[in-house]
């Protein structure tokens, strides 16, 4: 009766682990969106409420990555509070809810290139779309494992730090290298934590295997580069 009982209590919590998983990681996503309102103030934020000069793609756009950096904040207070169902309603609201995300995404990232052509930017935002893709269905992949699905989740956010630090003049990285910092940051941070490796090495594998390829056509490859520019815009 007793060995029944010490194996019962050995099982891990599935809730316990989600709630370890994702405790403090609100706080990462707050400083983002600080950083993303900071970053778009003079641009968009402080326009507010008349928003001159802003058509309606724009303000859908900027209202889907909102609600999506609401989300990551919202989504870990819910864990750590044990609301574990609201959590996954949610969750599965991003199933359609992403798809629009993304739509929007490549519609602002077609509207700007229209508007002036920029092949460095048009790579950028491949990168950008394509990361976030990646991180996000690892994410859904991963949601019945909490510790990889919730460091997926941060990933997430990649996408959106880059286009906020290349409108502060303060901060000039070249796009691409703010991810691999934040990776290898993260990678550091488990060395001497929780030591969860796997998620941030298959995203730092990913995301090389995406601005490498980027890079070299930027530097070597700028003809292919226009001849893809030209298949989607031209």
């Amino acid at each position: 009766m007793e060995r029944g009982v010490s194996v019962v209590s050995a099982k891990p919590n599935c809730s316990a682990i989600m709630e370890k998983a994702y405790r403090n990681v609100s706080y990462l996503f707050g400083a983002v969106l600080l950083l993303v309102f900071v970053a778009f103030y003079k641009t968009y934020f402080g326009l507010f409420p008349q928003f001159t000069g802003i058509h309606g793609l724009i303000h859908s756009h900027a209202i889907t990555v909102l609600l999506w950096l609401l989300l990551l904040i919202i989504q870990p207070i819910l864990i750590v509070r044990k609301q574990v169902a609201l959590h996954r309603v949610l969750g599965k609201a991003t199933y359609g809810f992403v798809p629009v995300m993304v739509i929007l995404l490549v519609l602002v990232a077609r509207s700007g290139q229209l508007h002036q052509k920029d092949l460095g930017v048009f790579l950028v935002n491949i990168l950008d779309v394509s990361l976030f893709v990646a991180f996000y269905g690892l994410a859904i992949a991963y949601r019945h494992h909490p510790a990889y699905h919730a460091r997926f989740m941060v990933m997430t956010i990649l996408p959106f730090i880059s286009p906020a630090l290349g409108r502060l003049p303060q901060i000039p990285l070249p796009p691409g290298i703010p991810y691999l910092l934040i990776v290898a940051g993260l990678l550091l941070y488990e060395r001497f934590h929780r030591k969860v490796y796997k998620p941030y090495l298959i995203s730092l594998g990913i995301s090389l295997g995406l601005f490498l390829p980027l890079l070299g056509l930027f530097l070597f490859g700028m003809p292919l580069v226009e001849q893809l520019w030209q298949v989607c815009f031209g």
